[in-house]
C-alpha cells in the first residue's frame, strides 16, 4: 500500500498573517538604490498556475513566493511589480531576455536549466526544498504506490515542470511509453510516443486545463477510473498537491518521492535528487543577488511553506 499523505498537514497561507509576519523596514544608510532594469522598481516574474507558490485570486496576486518577495523588495527600498507570464516552461529565461530582475513561481534548480540561463541569469540560492507527490481520487489511494500504477491510464502534470520530466524518467526505467497525440507528438523527450490503440498500456500525459493546476485537481476528482482517458492522477510538488486536496474535495495525496532529473547511460543509473527552490536573477544585477542571497540567508522572515518530509533524498552537486 502507498505511503498515504495525512491531511491533516493541510495549511495555506494566511494574507494577513504574512503581511505581519513579513513587515521590515528598508535598508537604511545604504551607498546607493540597488539597480535594477526600472530604478526603485524590483519587476518579478510569475505564473499564476502554481498555487500555493504563486495564484491570482479576484485579480490579487498571493502565495508564498509573492509574500517572500515582497517581503524582499520593502526591505530593499524597492517597489514590487508583478510581470504576468503566461506559461510556467522556460519562465526561468525571462530575467536574462530582459523582461523581469527576478523569476520566481517555485522554480526547481536543475542543472540543465543552470545550463540554459548561462551567461544571462544566475540562480540565487536555495529558498525552500519539495519533493514529488501525485494526488488521487480517495477510494484509489492504494491504486499508486509507484509510476507502474498509471499502466493505461491517464496523468496530468504542468507541461515543462519537474513533475513532467521526473514523470517521463521514471517511466524509462519500466519501460513505459507514453500515449501518441495528434498535438504533442512528444509529451517525452526521452521516450517515443506510441498510439494507444496498439499499445493500450501507454499513459496518457495531459496538461492542466486553462494552464491551472485546480482545474486539473477538479478534473481527476470528476474522473472515472474505467474511462482510461478520464484524468486518473495529478503530479505536482508536496505543497502544491497538499494545497489542492485541502480545496478539493475527495482527493489524497499519493506517493511522496524524490525528483528523477536524469539517466546516465554509461552506469545505467538515475540520478535523484531533493528538489531545491531558486531565483533566477539577471546577471548584470549583481547587488540584486548579493542581496537576495543575504535575505535568503538571513531566515528572517522564514519562508512560508509546508513542513516536508524526510526522505533522505539527496542535495543536487551544482546547487553546493
Amino acid at each position: 500500500m502507498p505511503y498515504k499523505v495525512r491531511r491533516s498537514i493541510c495549511r495555506f497561507a494566511l494574507a494577513g498573517a504574512l503581511a505581519a509576519s513579513f513587515l521590515v523596514t528598508a535598508r537604511a544608510g545604504a551607498a546607493a538604490p540597488i539597480k535594477t532594469l526600472v530604478q526603485g522598481q524590483l519587476q518579478v516574474c510569475l505564473y499564476a498556475g502554481f498555487a500555493p507558490f504563486a495564484y491570482k485570486e479576484s485579480g490579487v496576486w498571493k502565495g508564498w513566493d509573492v509574500d517572500y518577495l515582497k517581503a524582499f523588495a520593502t526591505a530593499n527600498g524597492l517597489a514590487f511589480e508583478v510581470v504576468d507570464e503566461p506559461d510556467f516552461k522556460d519562465i526561468w529565461l525571462r530575467p536574462g531576455e530582459g523582461k523581469c530582475d527576478i523569476a520566481g513561481t517555485g522554480i526547481s534548480d536543475l542543472e540543465e536549466r543552470r545550463k540554459a540561463t548561462k551567461p544571462k541569469g544566475v540562480w540565487s540560492a536555495t529558498y525552500y526544498h519539495v519533493l514529488r507527490s501525485f494526488l488521487v481520487r480517495t477510494p484509489d489511494y492504494a491504486k499508486l504506490a509507484n509510476v507502474r500504477g498509471l499502466r493505461g491510464r491517464t496523468a496530468i502534470v504542468t507541461q515543462g515542470s519537474t513533475a513532467h520530466i521526473d514523470l517521463c524518467y521514471r517511466m524509462q526505467e519500466f519501460k513505459m511509453v507514453p500515449c501518441q497525440k495528434p498535438d504533442d507528438p512528444q509529451p517525452c523527450t526521452n521516450l517515443t510516443a506510441k498510439p494507444r490503440k496498439d499499445h493500450p498500456s501507454c499513459v496518457l500525459i495531459e496538461y492542466p486545463r486553462d494552464k491551472n493546476e485546480a482545474n486539473a485537481a477538479i478534473d481527476v476528482a470528476a474522473g472515472k477510473d474505467e474511462d482510461k482517458d478520464s484524468p486518473f492522477a495529478y503530479g505536482g510538488g508536496f505543497g502544491s498537491v497538499q494545497t489542492l486536496v485541502c480545496q478539493t474535495p475527495g482527493l489524497t495525496a499519493v506517493w511522496p518521492h524524490c525528483n528523477r532529473v536524469g539517466y546516465d547511460p554509461k552506469t545505467k543509473t538515475y540520478q535523484e535528487y531533493a528538489e531545491p527552490f531558486s531565483f533566477v536573477v539577471r546577471s548584470d544585477e549583481t547587488e540584486l543577488l548579493t542581496a537576495l542571497n543575504s535575505y535568503i540567508a538571513g531566515k528572517k522572515p522564514a519562508y512560508e511553506g509546508t513542513a516536508i518530509p524526510d526522505l533522505g533524498c539527496k542535495t543536487p552537486p551544482w546547487t553546493k
